[in-house]
């Protein structure tokens, strides 16, 4: 809080300069911005559906990679390399691997939404799956056979396939917006229920009816009057004790993108005053066309600081996690339970 203080009143300092004079030492700050490393580890997920392959399983997959991806697999880390594993065994439609993990190969067309494609993509998103199984077992409350959990938010299925292959006596749901998305992973994903949201709440879910929500990269989009009043709707469907965990972007989001070129310094220096003033900063970048033809002026691109989410949070929830940048050196990770 102290830091915060600090930042204001230096803040306060630059909007007496003229502001093009005063974007070049605030983005420089944010450029300077330190953010965490994290261990890369192989989650629960992973774990599981690994130890159900055996050597002969592993040799019918080494014997059908093609040269290229064999490469890659022989030059990546050994977390990457274990992953890789369960992805090429998707990709290559491994009989034995398919069989015995309940991974599928199918992969969304073109024309419907997906977070990633291409062979290294295949089977879904291991590196996320560990990671949401991990955040709720580290907040006490892991993801068990019984539990009732929503993917909020989960577009074509990357990561929720995989889990429901990890622990398919969960009982899964996921919803999105982007109709397209969803109906085709209802298509392809079987052992999940998948249905189509609506852009305010509520969902066609009873009160206290799931024990955990995930949602990845959801309230990285949401504006200031969004993220409110799906937090309420979330508390509204969680039983009292129930996990959302959950993603935001904060400054540690903006240096990221100002040091890979994503964004330059005006924008880096708006957003940094925006999130020292207030909090939270939005905007709307996908206009009349909306995101894949979801069009709302409440959905666009983000940033809000742990400050401005506890005040908005905390009467109603306890955060049990705070992890800065947890995601592809991104988003932040977030646990709440509610009360």
């Amino acid at each position: 809080m102290a830091e915060t203080a600090r930042a204001r009143a230096a803040l306060r300092r630059l909007r007496r300069i003229p502001r093009e004079l005063a974007d070049r030492p605030l983005a420089a700050a944010v450029r300077a911005h330190p953010l965490p490393e994290w261990p890369d580890r192989l989650g629960a997920p992973s774990r599981a559906l690994l130890e159900r392959l055996d050597a002969a399983d592993l040799a019918e997959l080494r014997a059908r990679v093609e040269p290229d991806l064999q490469a890659v697999w022989d030059a990546t880390g050994p977390v990457s390399a274990r992953h890789l594993a369960l992805i090429l065994g998707a990709h290559y439609e491994v009989a034995p691997i398919l069989e015995r993990t309940g991974l599928r190969p199918d992969v969304p067309p073109e024309d419907v939404h997906a977070m990633g494609r291409g062979p290294l993509a295949a089977g879904g998103d291991f590196w996320l799956a560990d990671l949401l199984a991990d955040a709720a077992e580290r907040a006490g409350a892991p993801l068990v056979p019984g539990a009732r959990v929503l993917d909020f938010g989960c577009s074509s299925g990357r990561h929720l396939r995989v889990l429901q292959a990890w622990q398919p006596e969960v009982e899964w749901l996921g919803c999105d917006p982007n109709e397209a998305a969803v109906g085709w992973a209802g298509e392809h994903l079987t052992g999940i229920e998948f249905f189509a949201s609506p852009q305010d709440p509520p969902l066609p879910l009873a009160a206290g009816s799931l024990d955990a929500a995930l949602a990845v990269s959801v309230w990285s989009h949401f504006s200031a009057a969004a993220a409110v009043r799906w937090w309420e709707e979330m508390h509204r469907l969680l039983r009292p004790g129930g996990l959302l965990v959950f993603t935001i972007q904060g400054l540690g989001s903006v240096a990221h993108y100002l040091r890979t070129g994503a964004v330059d310094d005006e924008y880096a220096a708006r957003a940094a005053r925006s999130l020292l003033g207030g909090g939270h900063h939005y905007i709307d970048i996908f206009g009349p066309t909306g995101d894949w033809g979801v069009a709302s002026p409440d959905w666009g691109i983000a940033y809000m600081t742990l400050e401005w989410l506890a005040e908005r949070t905390l009467s109603a929830w306890t955060l049990e996690l705070h992890e800065a940048t947890r995601v592809d050196t991104n988003q932040d990770l977030v646990v709440l339970r509610r009360r």
